[in-house]
């Protein structure tokens, strides 16, 4: 953890101080204990007292009313004082399914395991990750295929690598229950299994019923061999897509979040999305030149779409593209357009849109990404940066080297106030720090260095 954030976090530890006092980007290192402990306490008693009435004036205690992100707080320790009942009801209340689910962890799951362990023949009322760590031998064999239809719903990317042979055992007893003896599985089986799925090999994908396609789509991620194998039944048209001499943009839209992982090749049975893959100069002077927008102007609707912008050639995108359009989208655009041709214009309409300023406001510099590596100093001109959560995110070393650094670093020390103290140093890090002005490296003060991460420290060194 940051020096500075544990200064941070020891001034209140209040969990809604600690919210309050903790910069954006440094959010996800607070400890989740300082998250949900005060909410937690504050039901469990309200459990507690909720209890004592029941047993005094026999009412029944809903616990169904507590917020998704109150129950995501559910540990062995804070449900320790609670009887078994209620935490049973707690742990029923956590099968929720779409926004409302419950998002846990394995630690949680097995914990709510050793409360519900002897009642195997009720999977159907607690949350389906829960079931991923069934004693199996348990549960009735009449009920095994009801068992697998609830498992189907449950992320088997909970597992950890110690428990992930748990995996292979739920599909060898999937296999048994459901009679399955070759690679070739049912329509009925797939429905079955549900986001097993996920976890099949490339055999599976190839030779079961195309119904598994849709299973895959809800997959947190595919190994490059799953990858492989559904381009592959794709390409042999053995799918309700057909063969890809009939494939449309439709085809794109359906396949989800499948089409993100098939390689270049897939994408040449499309004519109008060929031209993604023609990148290079040469390429692009066999494009149409247009001055006029065809292809219809770009929405948020349009942004949004899965294959946007790959209909869209360098001459419509720029003549499509409304600057009024970027400045309303821009994060759907920065999460969109990924290719430095298309980066370049987005930016350029950005200027556009705020021309009459002269100033591009800081909450939309903060968005701007991997995107912020394809501007010109034309566009940092304009850009306001006065806070560090700005300073932090354009030297963000994820979204690829900055060369012009010191200009950003230039623009941030022209505010009244703004030095290089820790926080900005550690914000702008490694390389980065080369960038800096010997005067200004001989400025910073002792104590900041202190405070500095280690390769920061170190690469700051090699500077001077």
């Amino acid at each position: 953890m940051l020096p500075i954030f544990s200064q941070i976090i020891s001034v209140n530890t209040s969990n809604v101080q600690v919210i309050q006092n903790v910069p954006d980007d440094l959010a996800t290192e607070i400890p989740r204990s300082l998250l949900f402990q005060s909410v937690w306490e504050i039901n469990q008693n309200n459990l507690q007292m909720g209890l004592s009435r029941a047993n005094s004036v026999h009412v029944c205690v809903c616990v169904c009313s507590l917020s998704s992100s109150v129950l995501q707080g559910f540990t062995c320790t804070g449900v320790r004082k609670i009887g078994n009942g209620q935490v049973k009801n707690l742990i029923k209340a956590c099968r929720r399914s779409g926004s409302r689910k419950v998002n846990l962890v394995e630690s949680q799951l097995t914990c709510m395991y050793t409360y519900i362990k002897d009642d195997a023949a009720s999977f159907n009322l607690y949350p389906p990750d829960v079931l991923l760590y069934y004693d199996y031998s348990l549960v009735p064999q009449g009920s095994c295929r009801a068992y697998f239809t609830e498992l189907g719903n449950a992320d088997f990317s909970v597992f950890s690598p110690a428990l992930s042979y748990l995996r292979t055992a739920l599909f060898e007893n999937a296999k048994s229950c459901l009679g399955i003896t070759n690679t070739s599985l049912t329509k009925d089986s797939i429905s079955v299994l549900g986001n097993m799925c996920c976890i099949l090999d490339a055999s599976y994908i190839l030779n079961s019923d195309s119904s598994i396609l849709e299973k895959l789509k809800a997959c947190p991620s595919l190994t490059s061999a799953q990858a492989a194998a559904v381009q592959a039944r794709m390409t042999n048209g053995n799918t309700r897509s057909g063969a890809p001499s009939v494939w449309t943009e439709q085809t794109l839209k359906d396949l989800g979040m499948l089409s993100l992982y098939m390689s270049s090749t897939f994408y040449d049975y499309f004519n109008t999305v060929k031209r993604i893959y023609c990148l290079t100069k040469n390429c692009f002077s066999f494009c149409v030149s247009a001055t006029d927008c065809t292809l219809g102007f770009i929405t948020r609707v349009t942004i949004v779409n899965l294959t946007f912008p790959l209909n869209y050639d360098i001459s419509q995108f720029t003549s499509c593209l409304n600057s009024t359009i970027v400045k309303d989208n821009l994060d759907a655009l920065v999460y969109q357009v990924q290719e430095q041709n298309y980066t370049t214009i987005v930016l350029s309409k950005l200027r556009q849109a705020y021309n009459a300023s002269g100033i591009i406001p800081e909450d939309q510099v903060q968005i701007l990404g991997a995107m912020s590596r394809s501007a010109t100093m034309a566009d940092i001109n304009m850009w306001n940066i006065t806070q560090i959560d700005t300073l932090s995110s354009l030297m963000d070393p994820s979204n690829g080297p900055w060369d012009p650094a010191k200009a950003i670093i230039s623009k941030y020390l022209s505010v009244k106030g703004n030095s290089l103290g820790s926080v900005a140093l550690n914000a702008i890090g490694g390389p980065n720090l080369c960038a800096l002005d010997v005067v200004a490296i001989r400025n910073i003060l002792v104590e900041s260095i202190n405070l500095l991460n280690g390769p920061g420290l170190y690469l700051l060194g090699g500077c001077c």
